[in-house]
């Protein structure tokens, strides 16, 4: 059982090894933890760790112990997605120093959360609420490789594929470690010129991966190409149509839902259905349809039954889900009254939760 560090008291029996980047554990499985043990861990930032919970365990005969119901458990997802943005914050300040991209390094760093999430697509929604302002580049990193990788799979691309997909998502912004820290962390506006330095971030990126052996040329034009648009609206150059690859336009909308969905020091956050409201009529244009259906199935799907929360904080339920308009359904209200949210533009659907219909 995985349980928060701050939750374990000596006597607890670990049960699975720890690591922290080293190539031997800094404490082994089977180990009784102590005082000296708990401070090791925490001069190393382990957030939890997996000890074993039973009955006649030490820890149950340890008089300082809590009870082991009243301590929370550590959600799987939320312990696998802050040790990778861990290792991403690590790397980004190794680039910060003026060292290289290390392809291989970033694989052994997205592999295993990507594997985790296409194989639990549902934990996806789970992202954007992890994400901090003030640490916003680092969540942002991590979660448009993510994204990427999982509309890839919705795209139904082979496993490589996929897999670049998330790594030039990854990557993406790699040349925002050029960019004046100050100017990365500034929660107002940008100026005009402060905001052309930050477009020159693709250009920037693209120059620290263009010589990795180990990551495609799609890919390698998807991080240059991930701000242009269909339409030509885009930037570092402004290709339009079929110039702008697929994987460019994936890892895009992947930026641009990630962006939205997340509280940024200059801007709040929009719901889920909000965002996708906003991209489908905002942005209309600027990205192929089949990409983004791939991206509203994983982040937005609603079927009837569903227990909904409306942006006036009206909950109800989904009787009905229009084909061309899969975020405004019915809604039915605790009193019986149907909301058409196709003829109330002022509401939307702030959240959702599944539940079985009556």
């Amino acid at each position: 059982m995985y349980i928060a560090l701050e939750n374990i008291k000596p006597g607890y029996l670990l049960k699975e090894a720890v690591m922290a980047g080293t190539s031997n554990p800094i404490i082994s499985s089977g180990t009784m933890l102590t005082d000296q043990h708990i401070r090791f861990l925490r001069a190393f930032s382990i957030q939890s760790v997996d000890v074993i919970v039973e009955e006649d365990s030490p820890a149950s005969l340890y008089s300082a112990s809590p009870s082991i119901s009243a301590l929370p458990m550590i959600d799987p997802m939320e312990r696998l997605y802050f040790k990778t943005l861990k290792s991403v914050k690590e790397e980004f300040q190794r680039w910060q120093s003026g060292m290289n991209v290390e392809i291989a390094r970033m694989r052994t760093i997205i592999l295993p959360i990507l594997e985790y999430t296409l194989e639990n697509p549902e934990q996806l929604q789970k992202i954007s609420a992890y994400s901090k302002k003030d640490v916003y580049l680092y969540h942002h990193t991590l979660s448009v490789g993510l994204l990427s990788g999982m509309i890839a799979q919705k795209l139904n691309y082979d496993k490589g594929l996929i897999i670049q997909s998330a790594l030039a998502g990854l990557l993406a912004d790699c040349g925002m470690s050029k960019t004046k820290m100050s100017l990365l962390t500034k929660s107002t506006a940008l100026t005009e010129n402060e905001y052309k330095e930050i477009q020159n971030h693709p250009v920037a990126s693209y120059k620290m991966v263009k010589d990795l052996k180990l990551l495609k040329p799609e890919a390698k034009l998807a991080i240059y190409q991930h701000h242009e648009r269909l339409d030509g609206s885009g930037y570092p150059a402004g290709a339009k149509g079929n110039a702008v690859h697929a994987i460019s336009q994936l890892i895009g909308l992947a930026d641009t839902y990630h962006a939205l969905t997340t509280e940024r020091l200059f801007r709040g956050r929009q719901s889920v259905f909000k965002a996708v409201e906003m991209i489908q009529q905002d942005l209309f244009g600027q990205f192929d349809l089949s990409v983004m259906d791939a991206l509203f199935s994983l982040v937005a799907e609603l079927s009837p039954g569903m227990q909904v929360t409306l942006s006036n904080g009206s909950e109800g339920k989904v009787m009905f889900v229009q084909p061309g308009h899969k975020t405004r359904p019915l809604v039915q209200l605790p009193n019986g009254d149907v909301i058409d949210l196709v003829k109330r533009r002022d509401l939307y659907i702030e959240k959702s939760e599944e539940k079985t219909a009556n």
